[in-house]
Formats: structure tokens, sequence, C-alpha cells
């Protein structure tokens, strides 16, 4: 098959799996395990006759390796795979890479201090939306880490046709490519696996199977597990409510066609419970429900790739048993869209990328009204839509084996809108929010426009450089529009236990950023290699929270607005080096990594001030509960970002040694963790001190059968992540912002089969 070149820049193969509404319970994973397992004999028999569809489009050699675009290996994935449910987690030891805490399989990625919308996130080839106020169903929510067969992150500079509505780097999770069998032949292959973790006494299991003609390919797989509320370090408190139940499956059949293949796929979730610690709210049910349709060949031209899909949530948010009450708000989301590309190289030097996307999403939030005392439903989002049309070229040039360049360019129109709104009831409490919003209008369209340029130099088998810049921006999203009521305790996705209100006059975000990467290796890159990746963003109209009350429990009440600018910059570092490579004792290396960020905007102007002066309201001016002032709060002219990750570096020590026919691959690492100190006061972000974590994992690998066991906080450490947020029903029994504890000492073992 003819094979164009890319570059290290150029976006994956959107290989998909799609998402499929699930039957409750666990127990549809039985029927397909039942089969599959009467013919493991004749499967694993035939499981060497499979071969791996070539991708159409690949690397040139000379830019197999890039420092801007990081897949993970595929033995990294396996050890992530073993060591949690939440896929976004899978991450986090990526330079420059975070996670906001979340519930047990719905973590939030950062990348160089920017998270959540500001990320670009493709589930799939899919973009997905949080249809919650408090973003508790993020894209990577919807995919089961077993089920992840190539996991992509671009921290540094996007491409256009891989970016489009989002500031920040971009994150993509595709399932394993179709595996077609020989000519004449046709195979079976399985896997089946579980887990447990002793913190939380997690379990889990995960199953995937497939059976493919030479021309046919029908994929199934699927993933349950289960947590409970997990214990702090060093006898600290259990983290009430933290446990979890998720269910997912998802199936897609592929077609062979000349140069590529052609599939449908489907991906169904069901959450049943999620807990929350550091909200107000929990998930009470959450089902999902994605997929839809790839097509990927190649012509004598080049290569087309497209991809159709659809997503649909159903989410309830209430109150779990142990925080008492209930307050039940609903969300039904759906996202729709595709997204058409064409690689053309135009000869031997330059390549063109052209492409459309589009993507619409709808997303109705209510929350529903109790006879006498709460005679309506009080709709927060009612009939929101936000629709966005985006064009893309690039062009690529190979000049030589030592200079690369690619430069692009995209636009992006968004629309947005959304009806009229109401409260539980018609008293002065709603009627005064909700008159208002009513009578402005609604409708927002925004044209934005990226762009950027990205050059690659490789004097000699030991080093490359590269510089990349981009201007990029990103439209509001529905809550931080349209939010309306007042300063709302219940649409926060910051996990700081703070209320918002939204603008209508938000201006998207523009975002300016230079990054520089230097990399220095052996020849074969086997003994060392050292990374270092220094950057600056400026981020023009910098949407951020500001205060407008005080409470009197050290709570916030907010408001989204436009800083003028803010500012974004550090650096992640990188290095190992085999020191042993090949001794009687087996192979030694250490590794290094570390990461900093400084988030600094400016504000200097009043927030809003007290809209109830006049009214029959006007005694929440001013008063015990909640002051606040008439004229609003003088803000400082420079104020910290939210949640920036200070100077963090995990050093560890790696150990493979071969055993028979077998494998054992160990590491002992070390987290280190500076002080919080330079904290968002707007937020009442708390401090947190430094710590250090000892951790430890292994590794057993035979033919077919693979084992991981490992320890995280080994040491039992009691600690803060910086980016934990707050315990909020610790918070409500103090009656103060209390920090929510890191997980304790956690032991876990993971067992896989192959067949």
């Amino acid at each position: 098959m003819e094979k164009y070149s890319r570059s290290l820049f150029s976006p994956g193969h959107g290989h998909a799996a799609g998402s499929d509404r699930c039957p409750r319970g666990a127990a549809w994973t039985l029927a397909p395990l039942l089969i599959v397992l009467g013919c493991a004999e004749a499967a694993a028999a035939e499981a060497e006759d499979v071969v791996e569809l070539d991708k159409i489009t690949v690397y040139s050699a000379e830019d197999e390796v890039s420092t801007e675009t990081t897949d993970l290996p595929q033995e990294v994935l396996e050890e992530k795979k073993a060591q949690t449910m939440d896929t976004a987690s899978m991450f986090k030891d990526v330079p420059g890479v975070d996670t906001y805490t979340a519930g047990g399989v719905s973590s939030l990625p950062v990348i160089h201090g920017m998270a959540d919308d500001r990320v670009k996130v493709l589930v799939n080839g899919m973009n997905i939306t949080s249809a919650c106020s408090n973003h508790m169903n993020p894209a990577l929510s919807y995919v089961a880490p077993s089920s992840v067969g190539k996991a992509s992150i671009m921290a540094g500079i996007t491409p256009v046709s891989q970016g489009g509505d989002s500031i920040g780097g971009t994150i993509s999770v595709d399932p394993a490519a179709p595996a077609f069998a020989k000519a004449g032949e046709m195979a079976y292959t399985g896997k089946l696996g579980g887990m447990f973790r002793s913190n939380s006494d997690t379990f889990g299991n995960n199953f995937s199977g497939s059976v493919a003609s030479d021309d046919f390919v029908f994929d199934y797989g699927g993933q349950w597990a289960k947590g409970n509320n997990y214990m702090a370090g060093n006898g600290g408190p259990t983290v009430t409510p933290s446990r979890y139940l998720s269910t997912n499956m998802n199936l897609r059949a592929s077609t062979k066609l000349n140069n590529g293949f052609f599939s449908a796929d489907v991906t169904g979730q069901y959450i049943p419970y999620q807990g929350f610690p550091n909200q107000r709210m929990d998930v009470a049910e959450n089902d999902g429900l994605l997929g839809g349709f790839s097509y990927e060949n190649g012509f004598d031209w080049g290569k087309l790739d497209a991809r159709v899909y659809y997503h649909s949530t159903w989410h309830l948010m209430d109150n779990l048993p142990e925080r008492g009450g209930t307050m039940p708000m609903k969300a039904d989301g759906s996202d729709l869209g595709y997204r058409v590309r064409a690689h053309v190289p135009v000869d031997d030097i330059h390549t063109v990328r052209v492409g459309s996307e589009y993507f619409q999403q709808g997303l109705q939030d209510w929350w529903p009204g109790k006879p006498m005392f709460m005679p309506q439903d009080f709709l927060s989002i009612n009939n929101g839509q936000r629709d966005r049309l985006g064009t893309f070229a690039e062009w690529e040039a190979n000049w030589s084996k030592e200079w690369l360049t690619q430069i692009g360019v995209r636009n992006d129109m968004v629309w947005m809108n959304t009806g009229r709104v109401q409260g539980y009831d018609d008293s002065a409490t709603y009627t005064f929010w909700a008159n208002s919003f009513n009578a402005a209008s609604h409708s927002r369209v925004d044209h934005n426009f990226d762009a950027t340029a990205v050059t690659a130099f490789t004097p000699d088998e030991n080093s490359r450089y590269e510089l990349g810049l981009s201007r990029k921006q990103r439209s509001p999203n529905l809550y931080e529009r349209y939010a309306w009521w007042g300063t709302n305790s219940m649409i926060t996705w910051f996990g700081d236990g703070n209320g918002y209100l939204g603008n209508l006059n938000l201006n998207p975000e523009a975002a300016y950023t230079a990054s520089f990467t230097a990399n220095w290796h052996d020849d074969k890159q086997q003994v060392w290699t050292i990374t270092a990746t220094p950057y600056y963003t400026r981020v023009n109209d910098y949407i951020y929270g500001q205060q407008v009350t005080q409470q009197a429990n050290g709570f916030h009440g907010m408001q989204f607005v436009n800083l003028s600018h803010a500012d974004m910059y550090g650096g992640d570092f990188s290095a190992r080096y085999a020191f042993l490579p090949e001794s009687s004792a087996g192979s030694f290396a250490v590794k290094a990594v570390a990461a900093y960020v400084r988030g600094v905007g400016n504000d200097g102007e009043f927030s809003m001030g007290c809209p109830y002066i006049g009214t029959s309201l006007a005694r929440s001016c001013n008063n015990a509960q909640q002051y606040w002032p008439t004229h609003g709060f003088k803000n400082a002219t420079s104020v910290n970002l939210y949640h920036m990750m200070p100077l963090h570096a995990t050093l560890s020590l790696e150990h493979a040694i071969p055993v028979g026919e077998a494998g054992i691959d160990s590491a002992i690492s070390v987290d280190l963790v500076d002080s919080k100190t330079a904290v968002a006061k707007s937020y009442a972000e708390p401090t947190t001190p430094g710590y250090v974590l000892l951790n430890f994992r292994s590794s057993y690998q035979r033919e077919h059968l693979r084992v991981d066991v490992g320890a995280e906080n080994l040491l039992n450490k009691l600690y803060y992540h910086p980016l934990g947020g707050v315990d909020i029903m610790e918070s409500d029994k103090a009656k103060a912002v209390v920090r929510l504890p890191g997980i304790g000492r956690s032991v876990y073992v993971s067992l896989n089969v192959d067949f």
C-alpha cells in the first residue's frame, strides 16, 4: 500500500470507537464472556494469524520522534490501565500535565495551567461537552482505560487541523486500529482482566474481543468498576462522598477498503452514582450514548478521512445519602458533528491539508420543583445551543532532513443562544434575575481566528529543536454566558465551593503562545535523552471568576468576567539515563520529570455592585451572612490565576530483567511537590504544604499473561494536592474553607490474559 509522509505535528488517525446507552448493571458483560471462553482454545491458536491494517499516513523516518507530541508507549498504556479507572489520570506523568481532582472516573486534565474547555479533548475523533453545571461528565469520563488503544497529547503548539475553539493543548484517545485476518482465514482474539485497589476497595474487570476475516472485523469491549469512599493518609479521614460505580461497553464493525477502512461504532455508559467530595452535589445517574461512522482511504492524490458522530447524555445530580437531603437537578445534552480532512502531498517536499468541521451542542438543564413550596421547575439552561463551523488549511514542508516547517490558519464561527428562564416560583428572589435575563438578547456570534507556525531543526543524530508560535481563540461555554440566577453555588466546575453568575457580555479568549523545545539524545535514543520546553502564553480577555460577594463561611459569590489579559509561563523538563542497560542483573535506568507554571492576571476593576439596592431584596446587601458591597469590591491590579500547579517533579529508578520466557519491569518513584502559596484570593483558594510521596510498581509479562502490582503513597503520607480543591462536607461542618486531602496508601494488583 502506498504511504504518504506526514510530520510529527500532523493529526492522528481517527480510528473510532463510539458510545452506546448501556443496560443498567454489569451483568450484560457475562454473555459475551461465555461465548468467547467456549472457543478460547481455538482463539489462542489463531491469534498469531492476526495482522494489523497498515496506516495510510505514517511518520517519515526522520520524524518518528516528536518533542511536541507525546504518544504514550504501549507499555506505559498497559501500566496505566492497571493503576487507574480514570482515563484522564493516564496522562498525569507527562511533563506539564496535571489533573483537577473530581469524581473517581471524572478528573479534568490540565495542560500548562489550562484546564477543562481550554483544552481540546478528542474521544475517538469526537468533540464531547459536559452536560452538567458542575462538569461532572467530562469527555474522558466516557471512555474506559481498558478500551484505549492509542493516547496522544500535544502540550505545546496544537496544529489547526487538531485544534479549534480551544487555547491550550490537545488530548486525543482512540481505540486500536482494526486488525484484519490473513486472506481466506478467520481470526478470533480476546482479552480478559481484573484489578483490585486496597484504598477504597476498588474492584474492576474488563473484557475485549474481536472476530476478523480478511475484509471485516467486529470488536467488542466492556469495563465495570466499583470503588468505595477513599481514606486519606496517616490516619486521616475517610473522604465522603468519593465512591462510584461505572459501566462502559463499546462495539465496532469495520470493513476494509482498497487503501483504508470504513467503520461504525457505538459506546454506552451507565453510572448509577459517583461522589464528588469537592462539589456540593453528586452524580445520581449518568447515561451516555455516543458513536458514529469513520472513513479513511488513500487515493492517487493523497488521503481522505472523515468522521460523523452523535453523543447523547442523560444526567442527574443529587445528594448521595451521606450528604443528607435531596435536590434533583437534571440535564439532557447532545453533541452532533462531523470532520472531513484531506491530506495532499504536492511533491516530495510539500504537503497540504485542508478540512472542515461542524459541531453542535444542545443542552436542557432544569431542576424539578416540588409540590406546594416549589410549584414550577427551575430552568437553568433552557434550550441552550452552541454551534460551531470551522475550516482550516495547513502547509507543511520537509525542506531537508534537517528542516521542517508547518503553517496553518483556521476560522471558527460560533453561534450561541438560549431560551427564557424561570425560578422555582414567581417570588422576587427569582423574578428579579429571571426578568432581567429574559429581557436581554441571548443570541451571540463569535468570529474566531487561529494561526500557527512551527519549525523543527534536526542538525544531527543527537539533537532536535522546535519553535512554535500560535494565536488561538475560545468562545465561552453555555454556563459562562447564560448562568443567570445570582451567584449560584450549584454552578461551578472548579472544586472550589463557590457560586457563579454568568455574563452575557463575555468576549472570546485570545491566546498568543511561544513554545521552544530542545531534545538531546544518543544516536539510537536508547541510552540517554534530555528534553526541555520553556513556554509563554498571553491570553487577552481571559475568563476569570471575579469575587462579588463574601460569605460568612469563607466562600465567595463570583461572576465570570474578562480580564484585560493574563500571562502564563513556565517550563517542562524530562530526562532518562540507562546507566546499566545490559548488566547480568538486568537493565537499570534513572528518570526525572519536572514542571512549573505561573499564572498572573490583570484586573484592577470594581466587581459588580449589589444589584438589589432600591428593591425588596435590598436587605441582602451588606448583611451578616452575605456581604455584597453596594459599589462592588475593588480588585487588585495583579491577581493570581486559579489552580496553577507549583514546582513539582518525579524521580524514578527503573529496572527490567528477563526471567526465562517472561519479563519483569519495575520502578520505584518519588513525587516531590512544592508548597503552594501563590493562590487566587478571588476563588478563596487554600494554600497547600509541600510533600513527598513514595511509589512502587512492577509488572510480569509472559506470553498471553500479564500481572501488575504496585503501591501508591507507600508511606501513607497525609497530603493535600494543590489542585484538589476543598472538602465541601468538612467545610460545612467547620463553617470555613477546608482543603481536600489526597488518597492514602493504596496497594493494587491487576491480572490480564490474552487469548
